[in-house]
């Protein structure tokens, strides 16, 4: 594996690492970077949003092996971008640091999050940039699983009392630098969850299928334009939005 960022450095873990290894070196370098721990530290803000970022790779089944087997430029490719503000580390991460309160769940601890943003190059004659085009494209995108309808359980399996809320719903608690109250996080407020994980998806919720979009040119585009269509990339996690797709568009030059 090569790659322009070495997320399994950044946690001072080794290749194979388990998922107990790498959730607990999170908890233990969140906390040692956390912002308010190192108060107008800008080296340690960035070193936490790093580690946050490690993290939120390695922890997930398909972003893990797709970065084990393309490096960071195989992520960066299907539109990841890591976290740009430590507000969104705060907020991806809510159920995680619940964790840190003393509150612990049984087995991976997943929330929902907004698909991820994809890339497509798609190359265009001189003449379809001029007069305008209709193109068939093709793309690879993660999708609710339809066993489970992207919850991640299998919709057999019985129903337990939530073990952070005790069934209220509702969590209130704070300690030290960590508070949290609301809507308990790991039931969403229902109180109660599904024991097993879906066996179509291996509890991750979604899955990678092929697409067709029909991507409409406007007659007179330009060279390097990047076209927005909304609600066209990744499914979120646990049902949340889909991101967007950016065509980026590449005009061959020794085409009619």
């Amino acid at each position: 594996m090569t790659s322009s960022r070495d997320y399994y450095g950044i946690l001072g873990l080794k290749e194979g690492a388990s998922y107990e290894d790498i959730k607990k070196r999170f908890r233990q370098l969140a906390l040692k970077y956390h912002p308010d721990r190192n108060p107008r530290d800008p080296i340690s803000e960035e070193m936490f949003k790093l580690v946050a970022e490690a993290y939120h790779v390695l922890s997930d089944q398909e972003r893990r092996r797709l970065y084990d087997h393309k490096g960071h430029e195989g992520l960066k490719e299907r539109g990841y971008r890591g976290f740009k503000r430590t507000e969104d580390v705060l907020r991806t991460f809510s159920s995680e640091f619940f964790d840190f309160l003393g509150i612990s769940g049984t087995g991976s601890q997943r929330h929902p999050s907004r698909g991820a943003d994809l890339c497509f190059q798609l190359e265009l004659s001189r003449k379809e940039a001029a007069n305008g085009a209709r193109k068939n494209i093709q793309i690879n995108i993660m999708e609710a699983c339809p066993q489970c309808q992207g919850n991640a359980v299998k919709p057999t399996s019985t129903l337990q009392t939530c073990s952070w809320c005790g069934g209220s719903g509702k969590y209130n608690a704070a300690s030290g630098i960590f508070t949290a109250a609301g809507e308990c996080p790991k039931c969403n407020g229902k109180g109660s969850l599904r024991s097993l994980a879906c066996d179509s998806c291996n509890g991750q919720g979604r899955r990678e299928v092929k697409k067709d979009l029909q991507v409409d040119i406007p007659a007179g585009i330009q060279n390097n334009t990047r076209l927005k269509i909304l609600r066209e990339g990744d499914g979120g996690e646990l049902n949340h939005d889909s991101g967007d797709l950016y065509v980026n568009i590449q005009i061959k030059s020794n085409t009619a």
